[in-house]
């Protein structure tokens, strides 16, 4: 399989995990997204890791520069983008399980899910507010 085609394959599989811990944020879908759609990601990353290994030394992440350059080979640059999904998918299903065990409403906590997806820590700092504010007023 090609890098285009993973590159295809993981945007779906991981538009499949947003709309499932959208739609559906019960224990079956954080299993499906953890143990399966993450696991993938995890797989993939490792094998276009080893595939791009040769451009990685121990200086590969020391200056802006050579991350670029790290990232200038397609499996390398690939396997960014599914450590990007796998770690997204991963802070959104942790986001729903600490909003369900603080009983913040659905509705509240979705605010943060797109956010997630799209941009990362901006959705979790979203959620670390909608929590701060639910928790404090839980203790006043």
């Amino acid at each position: 399989m090609d890098v285009n085609s993973i590159f295809s394959l993981a945007n779906m599989l991981a538009l499949i995990g947003w709309i499932l811990l959208i739609v559906f944020p019960r224990k079956n879908s954080f299993l499906i997204i953890q143990n399966g759609i993450i696991i993938i990601f995890s797989v993939l990353y490792f094998f276009l890791f080893l595939s791009g290994i040769a451009n990685f030394n121990l200086n590969s992440f020391s200056t802006l520069q050579n991350v670029k350059t790290l990232f200038q080979n397609d499996s390398i640059l690939l396997a960014g983008w599914l450590h990007y999904l796998a770690f997204d998918l991963f802070v959104g299903v942790s986001i729903v399980k600490k909003a369900q065990e603080l009983n913040i409403s659905r509705w509240i906590y979705g605010i943060a899910l797109p956010f997630t997806f799209m941009f990362g820590p901006v959705g979790y700092l979203i959620f670390y507010v909608i929590k701060s504010i639910k928790t404090r007023s839980l203790t006043n």
